[in-house]
């Protein structure tokens, strides 16, 4: 059975991280750079769904993973030609879909780890389950802290017109999502625990890595006070950001490679 090893995980992530943020400043190609960066996890998970047959349970978590990574090229592309419904960027709706697609991704992914059968039970007198219980709600005070802060930048509410509250919906409903992306990542974890350290396990780990990525990046989101990750200017959002995509990429090809050896 194939499958990316740690060796190989690791010399990814400094290869790209090398790419976005040396040679792509050096050659003046920051922008085509970073749209690749952010369409192939996509290709990655729209390969890992075509690993499997209609009927398999895998294949709709996947598909909606992969509609969700899709959903951010689009929106980049949409807000590139300033498309707009109303006082509304096109843009910005795909971004808020595409959060809520990856939700359903992993409240899907959750049920097909277990439906299996396989997977540890949870308790929350067990170590290990008062220790996920602990890490939970760090991360729901964590994202109830961002949400207040970024209320507060929006205030007064009144002042807000259509198109900007939108525009500010996507780093509040962004914030929340991968809130939720982050604690259902762990939970994945947690389920496969029994399993962990081989190849089953690793797309989830790699996807609840991502989803704790992103979680950071909306961290320099409202400390910056930007909406989009195009808006980053300095090397450290920008490279956190890109850790996150390529661990989304790797849980794709992970499991592209697990099902088809």
């Amino acid at each position: 059975m194939a499958r990316l090893s740690v060796p190989a995980i690791v010399a990814i992530f400094v290869a790209v991280l090398a790419l976005r943020l040396g040679l792509a400043p050096i050659l003046s190609i920051e922008d085509p750079t970073q749209r690749v960066i952010e369409a192939i996890p996509a290709m990655c998970a729209v390969f890992a769904a075509l690993s499997f047959e209609r009927g398999d349970p895998p294949l709709r978590p996947w598909v909606l993973l992969a509609i969700a990574l899709l959903a951010v090229p689009l929106a980049r592309l949409s807000l590139h030609f300033d498309l707009r419904l109303g006082d509304a960027k096109v843009g910005h709706i795909f971004l808020i879909a595409s959060n809520f697609l990856c939700i359903a991704a992993i409240a899907g992914f959750r049920r097909v780890l277990v439906s299996t059968g396989l997977t540890a039970e949870w308790s929350p007198t067990a170590p290990s389950g008062r220790s996920l219980l602990v890490l939970m709600i760090a991360i729901a005070a964590a994202v109830l802290g961002l949400i207040v802060v970024q209320v507060v930048d929006l205030l007064p509410l009144s002042a807000l017109t259509t198109g900007t509250a939108i525009a500010a919906s996507v780093s509040l409903v962004s914030t929340i999502c991968d809130g939720i992306l982050c604690a259902g990542g762990l939970l994945l974890v947690w389920l496969v625990r029994p399993m962990l350290g081989g190849s089953v396990a690793l797309p989830y780990f790699l996807v609840a890595f991502g989803g704790a990525v992103f979680l950071i990046v909306d961290i320099f989101h409202v400390l910056l006070h930007t909406t989009t990750q195009d808006q980053f200017a300095s090397p450290l959002p920008i490279g956190v950001a890109t850790i996150g995509w390529v661990a989304l990429a790797l849980a794709g090809l992970s499991q592209r490679l697990l099902v088809r050896t």
